[in-house]
């Protein structure tokens, strides 16, 4: 799980999810902040990894910059084969998986699972959103 967070409400999200992953068996879950992270780390652990996710907050309309630099060289190193869900934060206008969704789709073999919004802060259905994206990546 690769995240970008600007006021932790992504990050939260993203550990969540790590927990019902965890809660449903699966093992060696890693978590990336892609803020402090740097991105060939992100794109190693991409090769590694059969079950991607990617968590961004929107930002100038688009994906925060470095998640999008992230992705750019998960793209340009050619991944293939893997499963990849998406979760997006936004207050007015979240874009970030629609523009993750561009970059990922020249992948090759790359089955693009769900996508989870977030509108700013996690509401009573987030929870249950993550749990069913945890039970799709299992």
């Amino acid at each position: 799980i690769a995240y970008a967070s600007v006021y932790g409400n992504t990050e939260n999200a993203a550990e969540i999810l790590a927990a019902r992953l965890s809660d449903k068996g699966v093992k060696n879950i890693a978590m990336y902040d892609v803020s402090v992270t740097h991105p060939s780390v992100i794109v190693a652990e991409a090769f590694r990894c059969s079950h991607l996710v990617f968590a961004s907050t929107t930002y100038n309309a688009g994906i925060f910059i470095n998640m999008e630099t992230a992705l750019h060289d998960i793209v340009a190193h050619n991944l293939q084969n893997r499963t990849v869900a998406l979760i997006e934060n936004g207050s007015w206008a979240p874009a970030a998986a629609k523009e993750m969704k561009k970059l990922l789709e020249g992948c090759k073999n790359v089955t693009l699972g769900s996508t989870v919004t977030i509108r700013s802060a996690m509401t009573e259905e987030t929870p249950a959103q993550l749990d069913a994206l945890a039970q799709e990546l299992r």
